[in-house]
């Protein structure tokens, strides 16, 4: 699909905002409701929406996903109208996807439609040489950022890759961040500015 890549928390979808971010809604259909909005879903149209952390998603939530799934319809809150949609649905969690079903996280009528093509992806811990990567364009966006040009410190690959990283990729994520600010408090700038690293 060549349309827009919309992605949402599902974590952050709690009450009437979860509705509303998903399906949109008229103005007046709950209180705050001062004009109409278009969902997530109607953005995505045509394209891929991406729904991060599915298992945090409410469960009155996932009852009306799966229809849209199974229909490709959906209303907006406080309308009758019922919308078409050509989306598709890319889902994640960092939960195992059936202990969820099992503890009554994650519907398994939902489970069994998103389950198409599943893509497990082993912790960080267990790919060490995509450590190299995933730092280094952490590192490089920083850089571009900042208008910098700091690099890693002899080494310094090799330590990250010892390390378990038990948070994955944002526990990476927020470490070269923390490094890359620490090196500038110590006041070490300019071109070959190097960045030592040793996770704690």
């Amino acid at each position: 699909m060549s349309g827009p890549f919309v992605e949402v928390n599902c974590a952050t979808l709690k009450g009437d905002i979860a509705m509303s971010a998903l399906f949109g809604h008229r103005k007046g259909a709950f209180t705050g409701a001062d004009r109409d909005k278009v969902g997530l879903l109607e953005v995505a149209d045509g394209g891929t929406l991406f729904l991060d952390e599915i298992t945090e998603m409410p469960l009155d939530l996932q009852v009306r996903l799966l229809r849209v799934l199974e229909t490709g319809q959906f209303m907006r809150i406080g309308t009758s109208r019922t919308i078409e949609t050509d989306v598709r649905i890319i889902a994640a969690t960092n939960r195992d996807p059936r202990e969820a079903v099992r503890a009554g996280k994650l519907r398994e009528d939902l489970y069994h439609r998103l389950n198409v093509f599943p893509l497990p992806i082993p912790p960080l811990r267990e790919r060490g040489e995509d450590i190299d990567l995933i730092a280094s364009h952490f590192l490089d966006e920083m850089n571009r950022s900042s208008g910098t040009h700091e690099k890693f410190a002899p080494g310094a690959m090799a330590r990250m890759r010892q390390y378990p990283w038990p948070g994955n990729v944002r526990e990476l994520k927020n470490y070269i961040h923390r490094v890359f600010i620490m090196a500038g408090d110590e006041g070490l700038e300019g071109p070959t500015m190097e960045i030592d690293t040793a996770p704690i």
